[in-house]
């Protein structure tokens, strides 16, 4: 399973929230924990990989907690397009 998270929006759109940071590695901590039950139930160490897509701009990770969300997780792929442009 991977996760795009894109947060905190940008480009004028004001959608988020503040607390998006807290739900989102409430959210990944809870795929962990239920991946952990199917997982006993199955015989498995893990059912599936979670992983998630995260931006790469400064002004991303400062707004961030990747070292809360970062247990529950296989990898975290950084998106890394769009780093420099005209804009």
């Amino acid at each position: 399973v991977d996760i795009d998270w894109e947060f905190p929006v940008g480009g004028g759109i004001e959608c988020g929230k503040p607390e998006d940071n807290a739900n989102f590695t409430a959210l990944m901590a809870e795929f962990r924990r239920q991946q952990g039950e199917i997982a006993l139930v199955v015989g498995a160490d893990r059912v599936v990989r979670l992983t998630v897509a995260v931006g790469a701009g400064i002004d991303k990770i400062r707004v961030t907690d990747p070292a809360a969300y970062h247990p529950y997780l296989d990898y975290i792929n950084v998106m890394t397009y769009d780093l420099y442009g005209a804009w």
